[in-house]
């Protein structure tokens, strides 16, 4: 093998080397965010009247989809001449540091307490053993609390997302070296659909239910995704105080 041979191989293992490498490191990657220091409830529209009723705030009720608590990144496919990385990524509960329906719960309540939407917002736990179809189970809960009424609310989906399309090829000729680098990527964007349901803590019944959907996209694709699934929550609770606003409810406050 000729001088010129060996070198020839020898750029050739370099470039791809530095192909693999710089494949290995072009994953996507999205910073971690703590829910409940998103300062969501700062972009609260205010009332300056809030409703006159106090409103308990049952727990969200977790109901994503395996994909969006574990999260999900495309693999990528690492040969010797091309090297590629296609697909979706979505973020996952480590992402927010866990306990993510407990997190927007959280949010929530302190999203409707900043936008002065009733007189008072409170979180209640429910007994193991409430039921939410039992106008009796909801009744004695909303005495418990000395509340108006009570919001369920259960998370279809909550997550952030983008897609990605990256390739690094290395085409030895005889006469030149071709190496090549293909990176794009759409904008991050993110999602939030939560089932609500508004009940009487008086008597059970149910006042209101509506399913709210909220979809964010940022404006950079360098913009992490988790922020986009928090942007998108903001926005969906921004509706909800809307929509609760538009509710003609009683203020006659249950007896202790």
């Amino acid at each position: 093998m000729t001088s010129r041979s060996l070198a020839r191989s020898a750029t050739l293992l370099v470039l791809a080397a530095a192909g693999l490498a710089v494949c290995a490191g072009c994953a996507i990657s999205t910073p971690h965010m703590n829910i409940r220091q998103w300062p969501g409830a700062a972009r609260a529209g205010y009332y300056h009247e809030p409703a006159p009723v106090r409103v308990g705030v049952l727990p969200l009720v977790d109901q994503r989809p395996a994909v969006e608590h574990s999260g999900k990144r495309p693999t990528g496919m690492f040969l010797l001449l091309w090297n590629r990385r296609v697909g979706d990524y979505y973020t996952g509960d480590r992402v927010f540091g866990g306990e993510v329906t407990s997190q927007l719960t959280d949010q929530l309540v302190q999203y409707l307490k900043a936008g002065n939407v009733f007189a008072d917002v409170v979180r209640v736990q429910p007994p193991t053993d409430f039921n939410p179809a039992d106008p009796t189970s909801v009744s004695t809960m909303g005495r418990s609390n000395v509340v108006h009424y009570l919001l369920r609310g259960e998370v279809q989906h909550f997550y952030g997302s983008q897609t990605q399309h990256t390739m690094i090829y290395l085409l030895p000729l005889y006469f030149v070296n071709t190496f090549g680098w293909e990176d794009s990527k759409t904008l991050p964007w993110g999602k939030t659909s939560i089932q609500f349901t508004l009940y009487d803590a008086q008597t059970g019944d149910l006042v209101w239910r509506r399913l709210i959907e909220y979809n964010q996209t940022l404006p950079r694709d360098k913009d992490p995704m988790s922020q986009a699934a928090l942007e998108s929550f903001t926005g969906a609770a921004g509706e909800l105080s809307t929509d609760l606003r538009t509710i003609p409810l009683p203020s006659t406050m249950p007896s202790e």
